[in-house]
């Protein structure tokens, strides 16, 4: 009886070859679908002797230039390292200047391979190396009417006080003003983005924090808004200390104009799993749940009466998100309408 089951579960030649047709026919649509993929897809064998690339890879390069003879060598010392379990997302640079980037990211494989995903990045770096210029010369060029009209402003509202002329200087004035911090917010964003995070130190996030407070105390007095400080702890993160503390600036900056006078602002700081989470609570209006997922975008004001009315550019939580992301980080929010909001950076810690 035992044999006989043995027997039959044994399959016939004809399920073998049914087998054997069916993975063939697979691995037939998987090489169909990798050679369609627009960027390159390098695969290696466990012990690593034997690669698999799809089209991609060989448009990158000419045949046998210089450049494709780097790339394959920097490109197996990944798949070795990544077959070890070492992975990575990295840009290569070829040509001196850079003529061409391309950025790689491995992976390991559940056999014991590895496979490098590869993307010519070069046209969209330039893009934005364009779009970068392009802001920077505009918003300079921007500087030097909008200093001589300020200047014609504050001349004329103390010349004609306590006329109608002095009330359009004011409005004049307070457009100007908004006008300048937009301006400012966009050369920051234009300088983080074209720099990126040069070089990384120490950062003390307690110096952070009362660098921060120092800055924005008297705005805080001004709305009648408490700032509180709670938790604190003695942490560092590796990064660029003009840029983190720009990020909370902003954070705190936000929360202050969306709060009501007499409420509280609060800076926590937490460390949870080698990560620090630095977050800002408001008292203010909250956010809409539609709204919550595109506030990190660039101009993007959930009300724009109430933008206008408190100052905001548009761009403080793009900055923010920015130098997050440089950071190997991230930013969230969680709001409830009527209540406030919770804005959390999230960085990791040394």
């Amino acid at each position: 009886m035992a044999r006989w089951l043995k027997r039959e579960a044994m399959p016939s030649a004809q399920e073998d070859y049914g087998r054997s047709n069916e993975v063939h026919m697979s691995l037939v649509q998987m090489r169909t679908a990798m050679n369609a993929l627009p960027m390159g897809v390098v695969i290696a064998s466990s012990d690593g002797s034997n690669t698999w690339v799809n089209r991609a890879v060989y448009e990158i390069f000419s045949a046998g230039s210089v450049d494709q003879a780097l790339f394959t060598e920097r490109i197996q010392q990944l798949l070795r390292d990544a077959i070890h379990g070492h992975t990575i997302k990295t840009m290569i640079e070829f040509g001196d200047p850079a003529l061409r980037t391309l950025e790689v990211e491995t992976i390991s494989l559940v056999d014991g391979g590895a496979a490098a995903i590869v993307e010519d990045i070069t046209s969209r770096l330039m893009i934005d190396r364009v779009r970068t210029d392009f802001v920077a010369n505009i918003s300079h060029e921007l500087r030097t009417p909008i200093g001589a009209i300020s200047l014609v402003a504050e001349n004329l509202i103390a010349t004609t006080e306590g006329t109608e002329s002095a009330r359009f200087a004011q409005i004049i004035l307070d457009e100007v003003t908004r006008l300048n911090n937009t301006v400012s917010d966009l050369l920051e964003l234009a300088r983080i983005e074209f720099d990126g995070l040069q070089e990384r130190e120490r950062v003390e996030i307690p110096t952070v924090i009362e660098a921060a407070l120092g800055r924005l105390r008297s705005v805080a007095l001004t709305r009648s808004v408490m700032l509180v400080v709670e938790g604190n702890p003695d942490v560092v993160v590796a990064g660029d200390r003009a840029q983190l503390l720009s990020a909370l600036v902003n954070l705190i900056d936000n929360a202050i104009k969306f709060s009501p006078q007499g409420s509280i602002v609060k800076i926590n700081s937490s460390v949870e799993g080698g990560q620090l989470f630095l977050s800002v609570a408001d008292n203010g209006p909250g956010i809409p749940l539609e709204h919550q997922g595109r506030v990190f975008e660039r101009f993007y004001r959930v009300d724009d009466a109430r933008s206008r009315e408190t100052g905001g550019t548009g761009l403080g939580l793009a900055i923010v998100r920015h130098i997050a992301l440089l950071h190997t980080g991230d930013v969230t929010v969680k709001s409830t309408e009527g209540t406030g909001s919770i804005f959390t950076l999230v960085l990791p810690t040394v």
